[in-house]
This record gives C-alpha cells, sequence and structure tokens, in this order.
C-alpha cells in the first residue's frame, strides 16, 4: 500500500464520521454525540500531524488548526455536560446542587446554538474531502521511496520523542504543575492514535507499559474534567445565581482536584521506572 492509499484508507471514514455527527448535531443535544465529534476531530488532527512530512507543512498546519477550532467550539458545549456530571454526582454532598444544575441549562443551550452555528458554516463534509483530496494530490505528486512501515515506524517514533521530552518535564520535579500534566496527556493521546492508525504495520508486542499508561492518560483526563469545571463554574458564577451553592460547588471541585492530582502524582512517581525502560532518554534527575 502507498502511503497515499494508506491516507485515504485512514482519513475516509474519519471523515464519514465527523460529517455523520456533525449533521446529528444540527438535530440532537445529546451529550454523547458531543464527545464523539470532538474525538473524532481530534483523531484527523493527529492524522494530518503524521502525515506532516510529505505534504505542503503551511497548509497541513492551517488545518490541524481548523480541526482544532471546530473541536474547542463543541467542547464549549461539551463543558457544561461534564460540570453538569461533576455536580449531580457528587459523593460528599449528594443532591445538594440540584438548583444549581438546572440553572446550568440554560447556558448549557446557548453553547449549544454557538457550537451548532459554528458547525453549520464550517460545512465540514465538503471542507472535509477538498481537503483530503488536497492531500492526496500533493501525496501522489511526490516522490516516496520509504516503505509505509518504515514511514509509520518512524512518526510513531516522533510522537514518543514527544512525549519523552513532556514526561521528563513532568518527572523532574517533586511537583509536576498542571499544564505540563495537560502537555503528557495531549502528547500520549497522539502517541496512542498513531499506534491505532498504523497498528498493522508495528509490532505491538513490544509495548510495555501500554496498560499502565492508558491508565495515567485516564487519571489526567479525570483532572482536566475538574479543572475546566472549576474554571467554567468561576467564569459564569454571577450568572448562575445560587451563591451558596456555587461556593459550596466550588469546595467540591477542589476537593476532588486535590484527590485527582494526589492519584496522578503517585502514578507519575510509581511509573516512574517504568517510564524510562520504555522510553530510553528521559533521564530522571
Amino acid at each position: 500500500m502507498s502511503p497515499a492509499q494508506a491516507f485515504s484508507t485512514l482519513a475516509a471514514p474519519l471523515a464519514a464520521q465527523v460529517a455523520q455527527r456533525a449533521g446529528t448535531l444540527a438535530a440532537s443535544a445529546d451529550p454523547e454525540h458531543l464527545h464523539k465529534l470532538r474525538v473524532a476531530l481530534r483523531r484527523l488532527r493527529s492524522l494530518w500531524w503524521a502525515y506532516d512530512p510529505l505534504i505542503d507543512r503551511r497548509q497541513a498546519k492551517l488545518q490541524q488548526c481548523e480541526f482544532k477550532a471546530l473541536a474547542d467550539s463543541v467542547g464549549q458545549t461539551r463543558d457544561w455536560d461534564i460540570l453538569k456530571h461533576l455536580l449531580a454526582d457528587d459523593t460528599l454532598m449528594p443532591g445538594a446542587f440540584a438548583a444549581l444544575v438546572e440553572r446550568i441549562e440554560p447556558l448549557r443551550a446557548d453553547a449549544l446554538l454557538r457550537s451548532r452555528a459554528t458547525i453549520a458554516v464550517a460545512n465540514v463534509d465538503a471542507t472535509l474531502q477538498q481537503q483530503i483530496a488536497s492531500v492526496l494530490q500533493q501525496l501522489d505528486a511526490a516522490s516516496f521511496d520509504e516503505p509505509l512501515a518504515s514511514f509509520a515506524a518512524n512518526r510513531i517514533a516522533a510522537a514518543q520523542k514527544a512525549l519523552q521530552k513532556r514526561l521528563k518535564r513532568v518527572l523532574a520535579g517533586p511537583a509536576p504543575k498542571y499544564d505540563a500534566l495537560h502537555d503528557v496527556r495531549i502528547a500520549g493521546k497522539k502517541l496512542r492514535y498513531l499506534q491505532e492508525f498504523f497498528a498493522p504495520l508495528i509490532d505491538s508486542g513490544s509495548e510495555v507499559g501500554v496498560v499502565q499508561l492508558t491508565r495515567l492518560q485516564d487519571e489526567l483526563g479525570t483532572l482536566n474534567d475538574i479543572v475546566t469545571s472549576e474554571a467554567l463554574l468561576l467564569a459564569h458564577a454571577g450568572r448562575l445565581g445560587e451563591h451558596a451553592a456555587a461556593q459550596a460547588a466550588m469546595t467540591s471541585l477542589k476537593c476532588s482536584r486535590d484527590d485527582s492530582r494526589q492519584r496522578v502524582d503517585t502514578l507519575l512517581r510509581a511509573m516512574s521506572g517504568m517510564l524510562v525502560n520504555e522510553y530510553p532518554g528521559i533521564g530522571i534527575n
């Protein structure tokens, strides 16, 4: 299979999924559709990054930014869903935030309207087809002697190197900052997506610690949800009313963040030796 054929094989179903989810978004407010649309857009962004060395880098970067902007627009609604979920499932104060959750609904509805408008204006189905055609034209016109398996291995290695850099930054000190932890999560996702894209071409048996790394990414995702919810609640406190409930919710989220951060830190320290073995060159000081 040529690089162009591989790209078409990978991009076509992702583009179809984005188009289908975008169409569903116009008629449905289901949070699951929002989540899956964001994931599909993230995977497309990673695929374009994988092929970055073979195509016009400036154009590829612009297209990746477009995918991110669309995902962010959907994320504005998704963030409200996460906040509602965290408040509704609060174990320390069950039922205490019911009125606050009700006040969130109109803000979530406004965000959904904006998300729908952004997606509608983007005309994602036609736009994606044009972008895929442009990449395929560039790939067909390029001379490419490297075997596809070698290309895939090199791009996975590049994603691993990016993850190494972020892991080194996190593991270098006793208390990694949230931004550094978030960078690890994003880099880990990119590496996982590339491994999934090129799974038939790589030796999955050589991957050490994938289960542990996935567990860490899940914990980092939980931490990200809490931090994002705190920021959202703080930014819109004046519009939500329910001052006492909002303050209690902030306190509850802070407790959850502290607990999540502790779990992440514990996992990082416990995994430090394994990560060095899996990714030589991290060098923990």
